[in-house]
């Protein structure tokens, strides 16, 4: 019997990592309550994890046009909304954290798309590159009662990056 195109290599592999980056950001993300991350009315707050859109995988790029919205969830977490209506959990590289209470100023990008990896937020602590970028459930976030900030502006700088030279 031949096998299925989707039983093939690539798509197994590409599979196999989606779930190993899942169940990772799960472990590295579980402990924020135990780390004292806490939402105002003083229960712990919503694991980003939780929040991600069901089968969605790491987003390549999204067009942005403007910031609606920010709200940290853990220390290397939060959510951004770059439509009305188009939440995203953003999580941050490496030592950079961001506070419960802290919102960037700037989202660096390179043209009209942000791409994880490459593109970054200037926040008060300092620059931080964004790691990985997936796609929230709205309606979990409407259950967790996480709902955009109207308040908040945060700018966004093109850098044309480094010419290459002829």
């Amino acid at each position: 019997m031949a096998r299925s195109f989707l039983a093939t290599r690539p798509w197994r592999l590409a599979a196999t990592w989606s779930r190993l980056a899942l169940l990772g950001a799960f472990a590295l993300h579980a402990n924020a309550p135990a780390a004292g991350w806490e939402s105002a009315a003083g229960e712990p707050a919503a694991n980003s994890s939780q929040l991600v859109a069901g089968g969605a995988g790491p987003q390549r790029a999204v067009r942005v046009f403007r910031v609606y919205g920010w709200h940290a969830l853990e220390p290397h977490a939060a959510i951004i909304w770059l439509g009305v209506d188009e939440p995203y959990v953003i999580r941050l590289a490496g030592q950079c954290s961001v506070a419960a209470d802290e919102v960037p100023s700037v989202l660096v990008l390179r043209d009209n798309h942000l791409v994880p990896g490459r593109d970054r937020l200037v926040l008060p602590a300092g620059e931080c590159t964004i790691d990985s970028l997936l796609r929230a459930d709205r309606n979990k976030l409407r259950a967790s009662a996480i709902t955009p900030d109207g308040g908040v502006v945060v700018r966004l700088i093109h850098d044309a990056g480094p010419r290459r030279r002829k």
